[in-house]
């Protein structure tokens, strides 16, 4: 089963008949002006001239639209609407009008949260209604989707990060399917799917970047869901994809391999590209029994001995920083050095080998025994990895040696020889 978001909701589509704006400016012919000129467009409107008589507005109706000056006669129009959002937890798009047409003032009121920024001079029809009916429709999309994120959450049926079903749900149906196809010659076929890269990316680029890359994942595996398939997180890192249908031989390895294609992809984390791929274990019900537990069984103990095929012919797992150097960082590793400096800046990539992933950095300083890097930012880094500096450059296999925020010293293997 794929879980999809559809809203069908757009600019155009909204029906500006009868809803409701509310004016906020301290000049009131202005306000009365902007009253006239919505009401040709069948907009209902409010009226407030300042932070009180807003309040008491909104407490007894949020309307569909607030435009709000930026300037009060006593009242930043910045300061009411960090206020406004503290108070109201639903609060109505906001667009800005201000005197002010300088784009400085206009990307303040962007970064700040308002849905627009109109300049009061020469303000059009058509311009303020474009951008009430602009800011309305993203409005009901965000409710339409904060609104079904919580229908989801109150039937606890799927997975907030990955949209499918979570644990228990997951067991309800695989038991339901178990016990129908004891009573019949139906065969169902489970495939375990895991992102084993999954707990390496939490553990180097924080749990944040891993939630994404497994987001990304998941999204891949819901887009090649058949009808009547459906798919369920198991945990932090793996889900089952049940096909409750006989297969043949063909068409099940067929099935396999388009998975495999399709979760086979890079996902960038900044500068940092990562090369990931499945680990798919499978099992069939007439080959493995119908008891459910002894297949999931199966499949655990399958995906442990492919991750360790995958990974039992690389470099230690061994992740941990070195300590920081006594030394500032300029000087940090100067006291291994044993062949001649050159100074240098030249681009260069680090190559891990567990994942076949490219991480862009930059050469400083460069000997016959080793170099000095400096990556885009900190992350964490295994002891030995692959280097390479420019393009045509050599693929060198090296050990690091020190390492101080996004400073690294290394070593070229071949030189300790």
């Amino acid at each position: 089963m794929n879980v999809e978001f559809s809203f069908g909701v757009e600019d155009g589509t909204v029906d500006l008949n009868g809803r409701s704006v509310c004016i906020v400016d301290d000049d009131r012919l202005y306000r009365a002006h902007l009253a006239i000129m919505l009401g040709q467009a069948h907009l209902r409107t409010m009226e407030a001239g300042d932070s009180a008589d807003l309040t008491a507005v909104l407490e007894k109706e949020m309307p569909d639209c607030i435009l709000l000056d930026c300037v009060l006669e006593a009242e930043n129009g910045f300061r009411l609407h960090e206020q406004l959002n503290l108070r109201f937890s639903r609060l109505a798009p906001v667009i800005m009008l201000s005197a002010d047409e300088s784009q400085r003032t206009a990307i303040k009121a962007f970064r700040m949260g308002f849905n627009d920024f109109l300049p009061k001079r020469n303000l059009r029809l058509e311009e303020v209604t474009g951008a009430i009916r602009k800011a309305i429709a993203k409005h009901d999309i965000d409710t339409a989707r904060a609104n079904e994120v919580s229908a989801l959450r109150r039937n606890a049926l799927f997975d907030d990060l990955t949209g499918m079903y979570c644990r228990a749900e997951l067991d309800k149906k695989l038991e339901l399917i178990g016990a129908g196809n004891r009573r019949s010659d139906k065969n169902f076929t489970i495939l375990s799917i895991q992102l084993a890269e999954y707990r390496k990316i939490c553990a180097s680029f924080g749990l944040a970047n891993g939630d994404d890359a497994l987001r990304s994942f998941a999204g891949r595996i819901r887009a090649n869901i058949r009808k009547d398939d459906f798919c369920g997180r198991v945990d932090e890192d793996t889900f089952h994809y049940v096909m409750d249908r006989n297969f043949s031989e063909a068409s099940l390895r067929e099935r396999m391999t388009r998975l495999t294609e399709q979760l086979t992809f890079q996902h960038h984390i900044k500068s940092v590209a990562l090369n990931l791929a499945p680990l798919i274990a499978v099992a069939i019900s007439a080959e493995h029994g119908n008891d459910m537990a002894e297949i999931l069984d199966h499949l655990a103990a399958e995906l442990v001995s492919l991750r360790d095929a995958k990974h039992g012919a690389t470099v230690s797992e061994d992740w941990n920083f070195l300590p920081p150097s006594s030394h500032g960082d300029e000087d940090a590793g100067d006291e291994r050095r044993v062949f001649p400096r050159m100074r240098t800046l030249k681009p260069a990539f680090i190559a891990l080998e567990e994942w076949t992933s490219k991480i862009n950095c930059t050469v400083r300083n460069t000997s016959d025994g080793g170099a000095r890097l400096r990556l885009e930012r900190p992350l964490a880094l295994p002891e030995h990895f692959m280097l390479k500096i420019t393009e045509s450059g050599q693929l060198r296999r090296v050990r690091k040696c020190w390492h101080v925020n996004n400073e690294i010293g290394v070593e070229y293997a071949d030189a300790l020889v």
